[in-house]
């Protein structure tokens, strides 16, 4: 297998994973359409359904750094693929709450797997010219699983109505009881496909240099590059992690070391306001926020999905781009436009509540923009680079452990948003939320501007060069 070929059967068995992550984000919400008509579920119960991914997620996302360096990344890869599989058969056999929560939860502890050691393992193994694109890949196919979901949602949803017009209730009780199954069990193929993808990778060539691997390092990253390339990058390698003795990892070294101190307090900045961007919020409660701008019930869902695909569109811009123009131009072109969607939608929710404005079609199209403006500004630009910034600023040595601890803080901020979201907009209106967004974007475009580096095109030892001088 030549290295190019190779580089795309990495590429697209990491991309699966990411799939997988979106898929988890995006198919519960049609679930839920008939989840709790076939099955006793009380409010309660049901919120903890959907919490369990969120929960699972942060858990796993710590546990998976130390795991990664531990078990080493491609076989994290595998158990992660297994546990989604376990997940899935758990939800579609379940009959109560119990079997629901515990693959739910799954779900949440593969999700968080694969968010560590997908961006971890395509940093450490691709070459530097391709990095940006390769670690975008990850993104854009997780914005393609959340597409993919919403339409297998709206087909079986589909199904679903059509026969309510004719069908008894019984008739119709079954027939709501398979469409929410099959929703989640048509995640089994991709996450099949993820499953034997894992097994057919290398390893990360510097997880093995770190374990005394030496000549499984240098193979492992011939795999991927031209010969010459490969051992001049296996030479920068060696020089800068010394194999451990008696073949166990090479110490991990402590966060607060002064050459780690900066660029892990920066990578967990750029992850937490990426979150106080409001991204998460505004996917979930988009169909509220438009009907709450002007639109009616049918037409705000037709707008959410268009603006999905934007986020998919402008997500194959972002990958197209970073390792053209670099991390660095995007976030400031990304975060700016955010800034700019997120301010007029807060003017145009205020003269609402103010009164100076009727809500209707009008205001609702202005807001629909706005978002799709959002949206693609958040894909170019934070949505392909917080990966980058998780996986390629922090050193080898704390790099599994400082990815973990910093999606926990991503995670963490996004259900303190999540949970403040409602009790604002209720107190304040919405208004309220969307300056608060603009006013942390605003901080996150000085961030980008004047303290993020610019990695396009630099080897990890590189760029950890620059932070040890």
């Amino acid at each position: 297998m030549t290295p190019r070929t190779y580089t795309a059967l990495l590429l697209f068995i990491a991309g699966m994973g990411g799939f997988l992550y979106g898929y988890d984000i995006g198919i519960i919400g049609a679930a839920l359409l008939y989840l709790n008509k076939t099955i006793q579920l009380t409010v309660a119960q049901e919120s903890l359904i959907v919490a369990a991914v969120l929960a699972g997620g942060t858990v796993s996302s710590l546990a998976a750094g130390a795991l990664a360096d531990f078990i080493g990344r491609k076989r994290l890869m595998v158990a992660a693929a297994v546990i989604f599989l376990g997940s899935v058969a758990l939800i579609v056999g379940a009959r109560g709450f119990g079997p629901l929560f515990a693959g739910r939860t799954l779900q949440g502890l593969s999700a968080g797997m694969i968010a560590v050691v997908i961006p971890l393992y395509l940093a450490e193994s691709l070459p530097a010219a391709i990095r940006g694109r390769g670690t975008a890949a990850f993104q854009l196919f997780l914005t393609v699983g959340i597409l993919v979901s919403m339409a297998v949602g709206r087909h079986y949803t589909a199904g679903v109505e059509a026969r309510s017009a004719t069908a008894d209730a019984i008739a119709l009780t079954v027939a709501q009881d398979g469409a929410w199954r099959a929703m989640f069990l048509s995640a089994v193929w991709p996450g099949l496909v993820f499953l034997a993808g894992s097994l057919l990778v290398t390893e990360s060539p510097r997880w093995l240099l770190r374990r005394g691997r030496t000549a499984e390092a240098r193979a492992a990253l011939g795999r991927s590059r031209p010969a010459e390339e490969a051992e001049d990058e296996f030479i920068e390698m060696r020089a800068t992690l010394a194999p451990a003795t008696g073949g166990t990892a090479g110490a991990a070294g402590s966060l607060w070391q002064r050459r780690y101190v900066v660029p892990f307090l920066l990578t967990c900045t750029v992850l937490g306001l990426t979150q106080t961007t409001g991204i998460n919020s505004i996917l979930q409660f988009v169909v509220v926020i438009l009907q709450q701008a002007g639109l009616g019930a049918v037409e705000a869902a037709g707008q959410a999905t268009w603006i999905t695909a934007v986020n998919v569109a402008f997500t194959v811009v972002g990958l197209v781009l970073v390792d053209k123009i670099g991390r660095k131009a995007l976030l400031k072109i990304g975060t700016g436009t955010i800034a700019l969607a997120l301010i007029v939608s807060a003017v145009v929710f205020w003269l609402i509540l103010a009164g100076s404005l009727a809500a209707g079609p009008s205001t609702g199209l202005i807001v629909t923009a706005c978002l799709m403006l959002f949206v693609a500004g958040f894909a170019t630009g934070p949505g392909v680079c917080v990966w980058l910034a998780l996986s390629e600023l922090m050193p080898t040595r704390i790099r599994s452990l400082g990815m973990g601890i910093g999606l926990l803080v991503n995670q963490g901020i996004s259900t303190a948003i999540a949970a403040m979201f409602l009790p604002v907009v209720k107190s304040h209106g919405y208004a309220a939320m969307f300056a608060f967004w603009a006013v942390c974007t605003v901080g996150y475009f000085l961030v980008a501007a004047f303290w993020l580096p610019e990695t396009k095109g630099r080897t990890l030892e590189e760029i950890e060069a620059e932070f040890a001088r």
